[in-house]
């Protein structure tokens, strides 16, 4: 068992790598590409993705993820897809809509062409969704190999796909992205054959016309509905602050703050990736079960498997910010480091309260998950459009998401805390911090001019000692755990 377990771990941990190395290149290369404005416009766009996707998809996801064992042993799992997959035409279609009224009226994307724009998000909202359904679940299903396969393809063709479309059409927003989505694409048609021979069983629609009932259309919906909700404010408080500065600052501004923060961001997502897929399947087979006590020691273990690592990688991305924006931007966005700093600690906070969300997901009952992102997503959307009427505005708005996000953490936990005797280790967590303190040496190098050798020789060591502190706090914990 521990063999398996530790090839586990080298197979997830190195795709992790790979996907980090990608993701670096992808950065480093759209920023050296495209203009300020046309980064910022990446962002956007991502943006009025992101609100089909946390909104409107993410929630019934999260419901096929706490039944797909089940679904898996009943050999049903293709035609409850072929349900879901149904739902997402109808929202494809009505995207164009919202796409639509959003610009006529409120100006949004104003510098993107309207119909590539309302073409590439119905589009995305298909694609890329399947992309994210079917890889993500073979990892779920222990197919770590073809999951870590699969991903890989999807970066490697996305980079060099969107590198021929900006160089055959324009230097855009939509042609790069236009690139990762027609990767997906292909990428998504080969990992659903392999996943129909995975799951086994056929489309029969009989089959799936006999479970939608409104019995089961009650249960879905009363575990979705306040997901939704939910996720809306989940959206509202990590991207709507996108539109609201590209409609009130302007796309320029979006690029720098969408960039620094994004450059956070895409750390946070490499490391919270990596330990979803070693942590989460366990996690989802262990609270597939009607005993409190063992969701109760299935979420513990988690989360003081966690924790401890979101601290510590916060730390050591605050203290190496510029230099890491150096390495992974062009020097036209050098100035954006602050926003790096900011943006890790958002990260943070959003990535401790997703963790403490998995203790409602356990439990079945999600309408407890409201209350934090409510008062975090309305805090986000109006600090930032009042701090964008500011002279302070590029100190005021990330300041305002990151207290947001400290709001959003309190509330989750006191309220994760009626549902489960949850404990988060303080002693771990107070391990990690002393541990990153070292990482304070490079804070003196601020004042330094920033060259690629001083960058990489202190990220590098940076990246060293994360790693090996890490480990000696993860191991003991992951071999307690059956993976």
């Amino acid at each position: 068992m521990e063999s398996s377990v530790n090839r586990d771990i080298v197979i997830i941990t190195s795709g992790r790598v790979l996907q980090m190395f990608i993701t670096i290149a992808s950065v480093r290369v759209f920023t050296s590409l495209l203009s300020t404005g046309e980064v910022g416009n990446i962002y956007l766009i991502n943006s009025l993705f992101g609100f089909f996707g946390l909104a409107l998809i993410n929630p019934v996801g999260m419901y096929m993820n706490r039944k797909m064992h089940q679904w898996t042993e009943e050999k049903s799992v293709l035609n409850r897809f072929s349900i879901f997959n149904i739902y997402l035409m109808l929202l494809a279609i009505s995207s164009t809509g919202v796409v639509y009224l959003l610009n006529r009226f409120w100006h949004v994307g104003g510098t993107i062409e309207l119909n590539m724009l309302m073409l590439f998000l119905m589009l995305s909202i298909v694609f890329t969704t399947w992309n994210q359904l079917i890889i993500p679940t073979l990892n779920l299903l222990n197919q770590r190999m073809s999951f870590v396969l699969f991903t890989l393809l999807t970066l490697v063709g996305g980079l060099g796909l969107s590198i021929l479309f900006v160089n055959i059409t324009s230097a855009t927003a939509v042609s790069w992205l236009g690139g990762q989505l027609a990767a997906q694409i292909l990428v998504t048609l080969f990992a659903l054959a392999y996943f129909r021979r995975v799951v086994g069983g056929k489309v029969l629609f009989t089959e799936a016309r006999s479970v939608m009932t409104r019995e089961n259309f009650k249960h879905v919906l009363y575990f979705v509905f306040p997901l939704g909700c939910t996720t809306f404010f989940m959206w509202m408080q990590n991207q709507s602050y996108r539109i609201v500065i590209e409609k009130t600052v302007g796309a320029e501004f979006l690029g720098l703050i969408g960039l620094g923060i994004g450059v956070a961001s895409s750390i946070a997502v490499a490391a919270e990736s990596l330990i979803q897929q070693l942590y989460l399947p366990g996690f989802y087979r262990d609270i597939n079960t009607s005993d409190v006590e063992k969701r109760t020691e299935a979420w513990n273990a988690m989360a003081q498997f966690t924790i401890p690592v979101y601290i510590a990688l916060t730390i050591m991305v605050s203290c190496l910010a510029p230099f890491l924006l150096h390495i992974l931007a062009s020097k036209k966005f050098g100035g954006a480091y602050p926003f790096v700093i900011f943006g890790a600690w958002i990260e943070f906070f959003r990535m401790t309260t997703y963790t403490l969300t998995s203790v409602a997901h356990a439990e079945m009952r999600t309408r407890y998950l409201l209350r934090g992102y409510c008062v975090g997503g309305l805090l986000a959307a109006g600090g930032t459009y009042l701090g964008a009427q500011t002279t302070v505005h590029a100190l005021l708005i990330p300041s305002l998401l990151v207290a947001s996000g400290l709001v959003s953490m309190v509330i989750m936990y006191r309220d994760m805390k009626k549902l489960m005797r949850i404990k988060v280790g303080i002693r771990n967590v107070r391990k990690s911090i002393l541990l990153s303190l070292p990482f304070a040496l490079a804070l003196p190098f601020f004042t330094w001019q920033a060259t690629l050798p001083l960058s990489l020789l202190l990220v590098g060591l940076g990246g060293c000692y994360f790693l090996l502190t890490q480990y000696l706090l993860t191991q003991p914990l992951l071999k307690e755990r059956t993976l």
